[in-house]
């Protein structure tokens, strides 16, 4: 678990989120996507506050099409808070921090 947002891929996906030791906030976005874009200085502003108790993921759809449809991400942003190999929260669309930390608060 690190202060900074950490970018995932397909290939390594399931070793950084899904078998992290502790909770992950997975975030599937999209380049092109405004409210994608719109999120991540929140996303940086959540790694940092919460550094050492969660890990900030992100999965580009685009560079890493084979992971999204095993999780049923079908619209982005969609957060999932992973903990124990499993989603144990959802959020889909728009966020902000406040959005963020009522979801990952939980399960830290």
């Amino acid at each position: 678990m690190g202060s900074t947002v950490v970018d995932v891929t397909d290939a390594d996906f399931e070793a950084k989120v899904v078998k992290a030791t502790g909770p992950v906030l997975a975030v599937f976005r999209a380049e092109w996507s405004g409210p994608c874009k719109a999120l991540d200085p929140v996303l940086v502003d959540v790694a940092r506050e919460y550094a050492n108790r969660l890990t900030v993921a992100r999965l580009d759809i685009d560079n890493s099409p084979n992971t999204p449809p095993k999780y049923k991400v079908t619209a982005v942003p969609t957060l999932y808070v992973f903990k124990g190999g499993k989603i144990v929260a959802t959020h889909i669309g728009p966020a902000n921090k406040n959005n963020v930390a009522q979801l990952i608060t939980p399960h830290l």
